[in-house]
């Protein structure tokens, strides 16, 4: 084969966006063909909303540019698929396309995510995008939430199409075999994912609805910290928007820092704490006396990483104690706790 020619003096663009089109419905997986020199050959198939955001501004799409060009140089090299991290948190894979030995291009896939989003993270870049935190988070909530060996696997079914491209150009019955042959793979595979992909989509669901719709605030620090997440219901115990408190510091909010050293120290000791009443400063600047109960987050190698909670006030229910103080025995007196 002419090494001088280009992709699409040997394939049309019109096959080569079929197959890639093809490639995409069968994975539910945005893709785009790529030359060797990193420029797009194909329209973008099933382009997510977030990444049409995010190209909207050139000088983040500009900022991007470098991690991609690596890895497709890295791919070109090794004539191996490639995983990168594309966009925040997301990643896409990027496979070499080859006919009659030589590789033409690459399909780039993608956004893709492997967790829940990183709240403080997507705050910092819905502003940068000029949206709505809110509007950011169901865009990047609408991304394939997927771990990181189906996404390989994903990049592999497509290699069973570029490893016989040659015999596409020459025939297109084998063509449609070689997209059916992909889809029953992809069917296969989903079948021994389904159930799985289920329960992680239920699970989300329901964090998502208990989250937005508690009474008592539910939040996430790390271990500096630094808010990560908190629900409507605690920033507003607070007297706090949600948008306000995420990346603060909670210890800005204690009145004795000390009492936050203590707190640090009995939940590292215990990995759990129930009932601890810190006294909070609020928004308006009034003492607020909560009560929470805290347990420590693990990753998986059971390093600590965080901690979460949930908290109620409890201002008006010790004030309605100290009222009736006649009745209550003096060793009971809430004014004592040693961990306000």
């Amino acid at each position: 084969m002419n090494k001088n020619k280009s992709m699409t003096d040997i394939l049309s663009i019109r096959t080569l966006e079929k197959i890639q089109d093809q490639f995409s419905e069968a994975t539910g997986i945005g893709s785009v063909i790529r030359d060797l020199k990193g420029k797009p050959v194909t329209k973008f198939s099933k382009p997510s909303k977030l990444w049409m955001e995010v190209i909207k501004n050139p000088a983040i799409e500009k900022e991007l540019e470098p991690n991609l060009l690596e890895g497709i140089e890295k791919c070109l090299k090794s004539g191996q698929t490639q995983i990168i991290n594309r966009y925040m948190d997301t990643h896409a894979f990027i496979v070499p396309i080859g006919l009659d030995g030589q590789t033409i291009g690459v399909l780039v896939g993608g956004l893709v995510r492997y967790s829940n989003p990183d709240i403080p993270n997507c705050a910092k870049e819905a502003q940068r995008l000029g949206l709505e935190l809110d509007t950011f988070l169901e865009m990047y909530l609408e991304l394939p939430l997927i771990s990181k060996e189906k996404l390989e696997a994903d990049a592999n079914l497509f290699k069973i199409i570029t490893n016989s491209i040659s015999a596409l150009t020459k025939d297109s019955n084998e063509a449609k075999a070689k997209i059916e042959e992909l889809i029953a793979i992809k069917n296969m595979l989903e079948k021994e994912l389904e159930i799985a992909s289920i329960e992680l989509k239920n699970t989300t669901e329901r964090y998502s609805r208990i989250f937005n719709t508690v009474q008592e605030g539910i939040y996430e620090t790390d271990m500096q910290g630094i808010i990560k997440d908190i629900n409507p219901a605690g920033a507003n115990i607070l007297g706090y928007q949600r948008s306000e408190l995420i990346g603060k510091n909670i210890c800005d909010l204690y009145i004795n820092r000390e009492n936050r050293n203590n707190f640090i120290n009995l939940l590292i000791s215990k990995h759990k704490l129930e009932k601890f009443q810190p006294n909070i400063r609020l928004k308006d600047g009034t003492i607020g006396n909560i009560e929470t109960t805290s347990s420590l987050i693990f990753d998986q190698n059971g390093n600590t990483i965080g901690i979460q909670g949930i908290f109620h006030e409890i201002s008006q229910r010790q004030h309605r104690m100290i009222k009736q103080k006649d009745n209550v025995p003096a060793t009971t007196n809430l004014a004592s706790n040693k961990n306000q």
